[in-house]
């Protein structure tokens, strides 16, 4: 597998963006300047002071060397100048290479003054900076243009939504993860351009990066039918039983080719009621029956429902059955079969029984929603409204119109990019991972009391509003920003407003049974620095953000 190596001016954001890479993909990160101060023992400036710019750039080929010949897979990110030397510019050719492109207007406002920075010495004064940045970036532009595969223009973007940019457009190139041929999108061109890049033949595939317990998420129309020539590569061993479970109504077929021996269909009611320890038992009793063992599979075909129930089946079964899924809704795609959280509800709550417990693949295959119903769509347009405001206090409107340019598969991948960096953060939710119930703790408390009569995705779109409204009323955030979440969520013809006859007091009592609760009630809310966890909201807050959603 090759590396990926970040190129680009010093203030382009290589550092923090690879840092953010790795995690997608699972890699290790290297920061090569780093590297050299640690060689040398002591800053970059002091080896300039006593060896010159000929010593740093001798160091700098040396870790660049040795980085890139360790057989470790890793996201590096090199220093501004290492693509001034034609022995670096070799070495690089043997790696992905994207290049962070930036305006020297917009690096000087980043760097805001030349202090630690060796060739801005001297530079005194805006006016100073600026003619030594477009002077180098003159001087550089042609060699970073000469070994990037990938070129994507970052004026406007943080590292967090560069990273998720890159990851999305790394996803769709050909040949770079295995080493095998160039580096090239479907069509056989270098990929460029701005936040999104060109959409290739192939279909996407994004890494979550959990150590060993990393998988590959595979976006695309037809993925589904790479299942048979993925098993070898996802599971320890081609297992001799697979057990496919799916639900009523489904529809979707799966082909495990003729290297398994056995494979028996599983099915489940349809409906949030089948999400229950019944089901679970009744399916780990049929796995019994049928001869399931550990060293067997899993595969689970259907929306957020199966995925839920089957993963939580397969992870309590013999204490652990590898499970691949197949998710076929676009709640599913882009949230439920995402992470490894499993489960099922209680007549308390909502997914009060489970397990963390990865996939050891996912295929997200975006034919199947051509016959989804269009409610169940638009159930996952709710979960796709909540990614927009998770990117920081910078996402919102401008995110959700940027995004609806996009192809399906793309704004899928996007989706599954972001959540897949969160999780690879933190897997069992003791911090960040809490992001990703923006808009939960309302959704939750409205399907149980209803009934579980409003679909999920529509629970959430009101959730989302509903969060705006409290964190207003904390002072994290003013009406603007309120009114930019009934934007984005109206922009999908979703609701912004409660069921008709819902009762606040019995929503705040279900709030007290969400799993997020740690001592005192815990909502998700959005803030200066985006949406984070905040605890202890005062119940007269909740209810009457309550009435202004009515």
């Amino acid at each position: 597998m090759r590396h990926i190596a970040l190129v680009g001016m010093m203030g382009s954001g290589k550092s923090e963006t690879g840092r953010r890479l790795a995690l997608v993909f699972g890699r290790r990160f290297v920061d090569c300047d780093e590297l050299v101060a640690a060689g040398a023992g002591c800053p970059i400036p002091e080896i300039f002071e006593s060896e010159g710019e000929a010593g740093f750039r001798r160091r700098e080929s040396e870790i660049l060397a040795e980085v890139l010949a360790s057989t470790e897979p890793s996201v590096l990110a090199t220093g501004g100048g290492v693509v001034t030397v034609a022995a670096n510019r070799a070495l690089l050719a043997g790696a992905v290479v994207c290049w962070l492109r930036v305006r020297p207007e917009v690096l000087a406002t980043r760097l805001g003054d030349s202090s630690g920075r060796p060739l801005l010495a001297g530079a005194e004064g805006d006016e100073a900076l600026m003619a030594r940045l477009r002077k180098l970036t003159v001087e550089r532009d042609r060699w970073y243009d000469e070994v990037a595969d990938v070129v994507l223009d970052t004026d406007e973007l943080s590292a967090r939504q560069a990273a998720s940019a890159l990851a999305t457009r790394l996803s769709h190139l050909g040949g770079w993860m295995t080493g095998e041929g160039d580096v090239e999108d479907g069509g056989g061109e270098r990929e460029r351009g701005g936040t999104g890049g060109e959409h290739g033949t192939g279909p996407a595939r994004i890494r979550v990066g959990l150590g060993k317990r990393s998988y590959d998420v595979l976006v695309g129309p037809g993925v589904r039918h790479l299942l048979a020539r993925s098993l070898a590569a996802a599971l320890p061993a081609v297992p001799r039983r697979v057990a496919v479970v799916t639900g009523d109504g489904i529809g979707v077929e799966v082909d495990l080719g003729e290297t398994v021996g056995a494979v028996e269909t599983f099915t489940i009611a349809a409906g949030e009621r089948s999400k229950s320890l019944a089901t679970v038992e009744d399916l780990c009793r049929r796995f019994a029956r049928f001869g399931l063992t550990r060293g067997d599979a899993v595969v689970a075909v259907g929306g957020g429902l199966v995925t839920d129930v089957a993963g939580f089946a397969a992870a309590v079964y013999h204490r652990g059955v590898p499970v691949i899924f197949v998710p076929t809704t676009l709640l599913g795609q882009i949230d439920a079969a995402i992470g490894g959280k499993t489960g099922v509800n209680l007549p308390e709550g909502k997914n009060l029984v489970g397990a963390f417990w990865q996939p050891s693949l996912v295929l997200c295959d975006t034919e199947v929603l051509a016959t989804l119903p269009a409610a169940e769509y638009r159930s996952g347009l709710g979960e796709m409204a909540k990614y927009h405001f998770l990117g920081g206090a910078d996402s919102g409107a401008g995110d959700a119109a940027a995004m609806a340019e996009l192809p399906l598969e793309q704004r899928i991948a996007r989706c599954v990019t972001l959540k897949a960096e969160i999780v690879a953060s933190d897997e069992r939710e003791s911090g960040r991972r809490m992001l990703l119930n923006y808009g939960h703790t309302l959704a939750h408390a409205l399907e149980i009391a209803g009934g579980f009569g409003l679909r999920h995705g529509e629970a959430v779109a009101v959730g989302l509003v509903y969060a705006a409204e409290v964190a207003q009323r904390l002072g994290r955030i003013d009406g603007d920003r309120v009114a930019e979440h009934r934007q984005v969520v109206s922009a999908y013809g979703l609701p912004v407003s409660l069921p008709a006859g819902t009762e606040a007091g019995e929503l705040i009592d279900l709030f007290g049974r969400d799993k997020k609760a740690v001592g005192d009630l815990t909502l998700v809310l959005d803030g200066p620095r985006g949406p984070e966890p905040v605890r202890g909201v005062d119940r007269v807050v909740l209810a009457e953000a309550l009435e202004a959603i009515r």
